[in-house]
């Protein structure tokens, strides 16, 4: 049985951020709306029937090449009332209702652009609906968490226990930040998109993989020691936020964790350090029709 959404602690960071922060007020909502849709069933039965590739290499992520029964008409009716909340976040996103009621707009091929992180193929989808192409992405990750979620819920446990790269061993996306967790400080890597919790390895980056202690670095906030800080790399210019907790994030609380440390990206920016603007992986994941029902079955 599906867990209610937002969790707990993800309503907490909610609350937090709708004080601290007033002006995401309007993203938050999106966030929301996408955390309860979570936890419609159709989501786990498409993770459920979701095809994995057989004998896949141990060192790429779970969903590379994984073909996925979504249907259409239900994927439509979500993409489009996101898209409907969105335009209500101001004149900016106004544009965004258009689409929602737009007869060139292809839902299901917007959620796997958006799943499989393939900006060309997002970019494309906005000039086929005459949107703002970073607008209609930033939807279309959010539309895209509900059916992540529930992926990470079905494969989580098929994870390999010795993934070792800096990707997302179920998405492929990279981190989002790393958990210092617990009295002993374990390095855990975690995913914005899906909620994915792996280790890290100390003293190597996760981009680029260099564990040259003479250029690897951190930026520590004044004050905070150890538990807020950013991990950088010199060789590649990459940066991963790196927050101490007691306990594991709920899987909905990273994008939010996220969102909560924008200073420490603030920090990193300034100093020229960026996160990736590659994906990690090219996924080439399909969403399909789901299979017929046996009229002479037992039903689903």
């Amino acid at each position: 049985m599906v867990s209610a959404t937002p969790s707990a602690g993800a309503q907490r960071q909610l609350d937090t951020l709708g004080r601290s922060q007033p002006e995401t007020g309007p993203w938050l909502g999106l966030v929301a709306e996408a955390m309860r849709e979570a936890d419609d069933p159709g989501w786990d039965r498409a993770a459920a029937g979701t095809a994995l590739r057989p004998e896949q290499p141990g060192s790429v992520p779970l969903l590379t090449g994984a073909v996925v029964p979504l249907d259409a008409r239900s994927a439509d009716g979500w993409v489009r009332r996101i898209l409907a909340l969105a335009a209500e976040a101001g004149p900016d996103a106004a544009q965004l209702g258009e689409v929602a009621a737009s007869d060139r707009l292809d839902a299901r091929r917007l959620i796997e652009s958006a799943v499989a992180q393939d900006a060309s193929a997002l970019t494309a989808q906005a000039l086929a609906v005459g949107v703002d192409a970073d607008a209609l992405a930033a939807v279309a990750q959010l539309a895209a968490g509900p059916l992540l979620q529930a992926c990470r819920r079905r494969f989580a446990a098929a994870v390999p226990g010795d993934w070792n790269e800096g990707c997302c061993p179920l998405c492929g996306a990279w981190p989002a930040l790393a958990e210092s967790r617990g009295l002993d400080r374990a390095r855990r890597l975690r995913c914005a998109r899906c909620g994915a919790d792996w280790a890290g390895v100390v003293l190597r980056c996760p981009f680029c993989r260099n564990a040259d202690h003479q250029t690897l670095g951190s930026l520590v906030a004044e004050g905070e020691g150890e538990a807020r800080k950013v991990d950088t790399c010199d060789r590649c210019r990459g940066y991963l936020k790196s927050v101490a907790t007691l306990r594991p994030w709920a899987a909905d609380e990273v994008a939010l964790a996220d969102l909560a440390t924008v200073d420490l990206d603030l920090a990193a920016l300034d100093r020229d350090f960026a996160r990736p603007a590659a994906p990690a992986v090219a996924l080439h994941l399909s969403l399909v029709d789901p299979p017929a029902a046996d009229p002479l079955g037992d039903g689903p």
